[in-house]
């Protein structure tokens, strides 16, 4: 969430939040809600990303982008 918040006053246009391809853990859907709520930059999710329900709860916790 710091890092995003950092990037954000750094002048970045978006936050993409990687879990990595092939990744074993996605990013979980509280991490994604958190730093969704504290930041005003479109926010990008991917990696790990395994099934249309992960996909629709990435949606779900508030990314901007899929």
């Amino acid at each position: 969430m710091c890092t995003a918040m950092a990037g954000e006053m750094l002048g970045m246009r978006l936050i993409y939040m990687d879990a990595g391809s092939g990744a074993k853990r996605a990013i979980s859907e509280s991490m994604i809600e958190k730093v969704a709520h504290h930041i005003e930059a479109p926010l990008i999710i991917g990696g790990g990303i395994t099934d249309p329900e992960k996909a629709y709860l990435n949606c779900k916790a508030g990314p901007t982008l899929l």
